[in-house]
């Protein structure tokens, strides 16, 4: 597949969604920026390193899970889990963005501290996509961001405020 399949498909998902799922998609990521607020203030980590440091947890796990992980983390408590997202969150605690090595993690940092042009693709999103599997390779990822991209334009909404709705409408809620 490419771009425009996938545009296609984001567009044909758009056609179920309410002013509930709109409203939510416009608030997902300023309510996560306010939680990764809250653990720079707890803290004392900037809000790069905060940011990136909730993405490090977030593989795999719901919204309120990777809230308090990250929340765990912050006050000196291992969280259980992968050991992964623990090395990965004190690489963060050293290099912001950079102690992120996947796309989707290092998206979806980038997006939780107001980056509105970065697209997270997840699980979700390549089941959005009809993808066929659970993770996109490189090409794959860049192909499915375009096509949030192009119909984030096509809508008048920023790209991450897209991906959120696309996520929502496939998930079914926004949590």
């Amino acid at each position: 597949m490419n771009s425009t399949t996938y545009a296609a498909r984001f567009s044909s998902l758009l056609s179920s969604a309410t002013l509930f799922d709109y409203y939510a998609a416009e608030r997902w990521y300023g309510e996560a920026s306010r939680f990764a607020q809250s653990l720079r203030d707890s803290t004392g980590w900037n809000l790069e390193v905060a940011c990136s440091v909730v993405s490090a947890f977030s593989p795999r796990v719901t919204w309120a899970h990777n809230k308090v992980k990250a929340q765990q983390y912050a006050q000196g408590i291992t969280p259980k889990g992968l050991r992964s997202h623990v090395v990965a969150a004190d690489r963060c605690v050293r290099m912001g963005f950079d102690g992120l090595n996947g796309l989707k993690t290092n998206a979806f940092a980038r997006a939780i501290s107001g980056d509105m042009d970065a697209v997270v693709v997840d699980v979700w999103m390549c089941r959005a996509a009809g993808l066929g599997k659970d993770a996109p390779n490189k090409r794959e990822y860049r192909e499915i961001a375009e096509a949030v991209r192009m119909v984030a334009a096509d809508y008048g909404y920023q790209p991450a405020v897209m991906q959120a709705l696309i996520w929502i409408l496939i998930r079914g809620k926004a949590d």
